[in-house]
């Protein structure tokens, strides 16, 4: 019986996105393109890629982490970029492990101007571990070794519009809505990863000969749940050292309030090749009351293996 009530639990919690973030949210997704949009892939025009932790809701039994692996290529003499990705996110007694594949085309619209069409295929791998659990008696048999996990294929697909100094791109992920194979409402529902939809754009602006200042903004939306949207903008000096700060609006988390944040972040990128970026997340809802916050790191790096000119400085 108590087995039965894990999974509804469990299921509908992964179903309507809102304890376990179905899809996890990056504060630095101006680093880390490509894992929303697999169009990114390739854009940079050198073998490049991203390493990306972050622990969130810090302070709380069970909270999120998250850690992803992303790294594309340009073909030579081609238009094509491809990519590889790696995924794993845990809060509490669930998981969700992505490995994919990504393919992108890159249409010259001008000197400077390129349309990407990408497509990403995935196998996720979703699952309760039940022993992670704490039940008043160790021994219950239905807890004993009684974890779910299953392999579902996938995919996510993407355009995206960039230029030296100007981006934009819309994306859509689990185009497939793969169901999770736990049941609730006794037998008549089945959990699903529904799909989430992506927009994003940025600009970067001269101050003067030093400094520059690059606004963006992003907007994610999944089905039965209010749009999450994240408004920052970084000033840049010299082309090398980012800070930046942003305000984040999420009502996704229903009967528990908003979650509305700051974000600050900074990003240091040495001779266009290795990027370091860290972000930190100050709660202003009450639910603030109960963390120390969501922090964030990130590895980059751009390793140019052919003898192609790099565009200098790489703003997105």
């Amino acid at each position: 019986m108590k087995n039965k009530i894990i999974i509804t639990l469990s299921a509908m919690m992964l179903s309507i996105g809102a304890f376990a973030q179905q899809e996890a949210t990056f504060s630095q997704y101006f680093f880390n393109p490509m894992y929303i949009n697999p169009a990114y892939a390739g854009s940079r025009g050198v073998f490049s890629g991203t390493m990306v932790y972050r622990t969130q809701w810090v302070g709380m039994s069970g909270s999120p982490v998250t850690q992803q692996l992303g790294m594309s290529s340009m073909i030579p003499g081609s238009n094509i970029g491809l990519g590889l990705q790696f995924y794993n996110d845990e809060a509490g007694p669930l998981r969700n492990t992505d490995i994919s594949a990504i393919f992108s085309y890159h249409l010259r619209l001008g000197e400077r101007t390129r349309l990407a069409f990408g497509i990403e295929g995935c196998m996720d791998n979703l699952g309760v571990q039940f022993n992670d659990i704490n039940i008043q008696d160790p021994g219950d048999p239905s807890f004993i070794n009684n974890n779910s996990s299953a392999w579902v294929p996938d995919f996510n697909a993407g355009l995206y519009l960039y230029k030296d100094q100007f981006f934009a791109g819309a994306s859509v992920k689990n185009l497939l809505q793969p169901s999770l194979g736990l049941q609730y409402d006794n037998g008549n529902g089945n959990a699903n990863l529904y799909r989430n939809y992506y927009f994003t754009t940025g600009f970067v602006a001269k101050l003067s000969d030093n400094v520059g200042i690059r606004p963006s903004i992003l907007l994610n939306y999944v089905q039965a749940a209010p749009v999450l949207l994240d408004i920052d903008a970084s000033l840049i000096f010299s082309d090398r050292f980012f800070i930046g700060a942003g305000f984040r609006i999420d009502n996704r988390l229903g009967i528990a309030g908003t979650d509305n944040a700051l974000i600050l972040s900074i990003e240091y990128d040495v001779a266009n090749r290795i990027r370091f970026g860290y972000s930190y997340d100050l709660y202003l809802s009450q639910n603030g009351n109960y963390t120390n916050g969501t922090h964030e790191i990130m590895l980059g790096w751009d390793l140019n293996t052919t003898k192609t000119k790099m565009s200098s400085p790489q703003y997105f």
